[in-house]
C-alpha cells in the first residue's frame, strides 16, 4: 500500500482552508494530490473549529484514494498521525515530550502543536470514494488560546523546542516520505495494525483523562488504551466505557 508515492504537490500563497480547496478541485485529480498553502484565512479543525494559520506554519492537505471499506477510513488519521509524530522526532531532542492525543492531534510538552482533519468525499468526477487529510503544524509560531473548561490545553509551536525556525518545504518533504516509507509497511488489509504504532506513541495507559462527550459533558477517569477498531477507551468510577466521538484531556 503507498498512497503518497509520485503525488502530485500544488503550493499556493494563500486559500480559505486547503481542505476546501481540494473540495472545489476534486474532479480533476485523478491520483494522490497535495495542496499546500503559505497562508489560510479560514483554516479548519475537528467539529467546525478554526485553525488559526498564521503564516510560517504549515496547512497542507492530501487527496487519496483508499480502497477499504469506507468504515475503515478513520484509520488513516492514526496514519497520518504516526507518520507526522515520525516527522516531529526529528527535529526535536529524545528527551522532549511528544504524544499523540486521540484522536487527531500532536502535543509536545502537554501542549497542542498539529492537528488532523479527515473529510471523505466522492472524487474524481464522482466515481471513486476519496479521502482528504488535512494537516496543520505550528512550526514557527501558535495561537494564543484563552483557556476555558472545554480547552484544556495550551498551544506550542515546534520553533520553541527546537530554537531555530522550521522551513515550510522542508517540513512536508520529512513528512511526507515518512508517509511513503510508513506506507510501504502495510497493506490496505492490515490497516488496523496501524494502531498498535498509534498507541505506543501516545499516552501511558493509566493516565488522568477528562473526556468532553458530544452533549458537552465532561467525565474524569482513566486512560485505558484504544480498541481494535480505534475508540477511545477509559475507566471511571462506575466501569469502562468506549467512545468514538469527542475530545480529550491528559492532566489533572
Amino acid at each position: 500500500m503507498n498512497h503518497f508515492l509520485n503525488s502530485d504537490v500544488i503550493w499556493l500563497e494563500s486559500v480559505d482552508s486547503t481542505n476546501e480547496e481540494i473540495k472545489r478541485r476534486v474532479d480533476e485529480i485523478s491520483k494522490p494530490t497535495w495542496i499546500i498553502a503559505n497562508k489560510q484565512s479560514k483554516g479548519k479543525g475537528r467539529n467546525g473549529n478554526a485553525w488559526f494559520s498564521d503564516k510560517g506554519n504549515f496547512f497542507g492537505s492530501v487527496i487519496f484514494f483508499p480502497t477499504v471499506e469506507h468504515k475503515l477510513f478513520h484509520l488513516y488519521g492514526f496514519f497520518v498521525g504516526v507518520a507526522l509524530y515520525n516527522t516531529v522526532r526529528q527535529f526535536v531532542a529524545n528527551n522532549v515530550d511528544i504524544q499523540l492525543k486521540w484522536p487527531n492531534d500532536l502535543m509536545i510538552e502537554n501542549c497542542k502543536v498539529a492537528g488532523i482533519l479527515l473529510e471523505s468525499v466522492k472524487g474524481y468526477n464522482n466515481t471513486r470514494d476519496a479521502l482528504i487529510a488535512g494537516v496543520g503544524v505550528n512550526l514557527n509560531s501558535n495561537p494564543r488560546l484563552r483557556s476555558n473548561a472545554k480547552k484544556w490545553y495550551n498551544t506550542q509551536c515546534l520553533k520553541y523546542f527546537t530554537d531555530k525556525s522550521i522551513d515550510q518545504s522542508i517540513f512536508f518533504n520529512k513528512f511526507n516520505n515518512q508517509l511513503i516509507d510508513l506506507g510501504s509497511n502495510f497493506t490496505e488489509e492490515n490497516i488496523s495494525s496501524i494502531l498498535w504504532l498509534w498507541q505506543a506513541r501516545s499516552y501511558d495507559k493509566g493516565s488522568k483523562i477528562h473526556v468532553s462527550d458530544s452533549n458537552g459533558e465532561i467525565n474524569t477517569g482513566t486512560f485505558l488504551g484504544i480498541d481494535e477498531i480505534g475508540g477511545l477507551i477509559f475507566g471511571e468510577n462506575n466501569g469502562v466505557k468506549k467512545i468514538y466521538s469527542g475530545d480529550v484531556y491528559f492532566g489533572s
